[in-house]
């Protein structure tokens, strides 16, 4: 039985991998702002009892590392899968975005991931494998985000801060460090038109951190496994 944390736990893709790994027969730790909101991971409660427990935390504050590692104690992590997003202002233009908005977006996508990824990172086990929910849109080569400049930025952000915190572990590090493009899923942010399910997108990207348990990889991969250039 492995140890898994979620983040971003309350829909979407984040309950979609709540209910997979439960599925399998792990230990769930599942993140939200406000779980008590979620009737989806409420049902998952009723039917997983102890194997799940819920954190009610907002990963952008400032306290929320040191909350959710008093919280998880001395239980090492097998999975630690960073998921929690947001899309940024609907009208994505730099001349007009507010400081406010920018700041937010920021925070949410690409540092307070990392700030809670350093946190856990003495509680992940060797061999194990840490995650973050990127999109193909934070490709500075591929350059596909033109509808969505400062959400693609966002997502390069967390990309960069990820290769930079790999090169500071350098050699000391022994789990996996993933940046994850989970395709375009039927969200509230991918919208009605995209072409994957949760499940679909979700099925896809237990097998892809499966496969890297134990081999120490730092990769930009999609939901399929194919590699995707910085």
């Amino acid at each position: 039985m492995l140890n898994v944390l979620i983040a971003g736990a309350s829909r979407g893709i984040g309950l979609g991998l709540v209910r997979a790994y439960l599925g399998r027969g792990d230990r769930v730790f599942a993140l939200a702002r406000d779980p008590a909101a979620s009737a989806g991971l409420a049902e998952i409660l009723g039917r997983y009892g102890r194997r799940l427990q819920l954190i009610a935390c907002d990963l952008n504050a400032a306290a929320a590392p040191e909350q959710v590692v008093a919280t998880v104690g001395d239980c090492h992590l097998d999975r630690v899968l960073l998921n929690a997003g947001i899309p940024g202002p609907h009208k994505q233009d730099v001349a007009s975005v507010s400081d406010a908005d920018v700041a937010q977006l920021f925070l949410t996508n690409a540092v307070a991931p990392l700030r809670l990824a350093r946190a856990l990172r003495p509680l992940v086990r060797s061999g194990g494998v840490l995650t973050f929910t990127s999109s193909v849109m934070g490709s500075l080569q591929l350059s596909v985000g033109a509808s969505m400049p400062l959400y693609s930025a966002s997502k390069a952000a967390l990309n960069s801060l990820l290769l930079h915190w790999a090169a500071e572990l350098g050699s000391s590090r022994d789990f996996s460090l993933l940046a994850l493009h989970p395709g375009w899923v039927r969200t509230d942010m991918g919208g009605d038109q995209a072409p994957l399910s949760v499940e679909q997108s979700v099925a896809g990207l237990v097998d892809v951190i499966e496969a890297a348990a134990g081999l120490d990889q730092c990769r930009f991969v999609d939901y399929e496994g194919n590699a995707l250039p910085w």
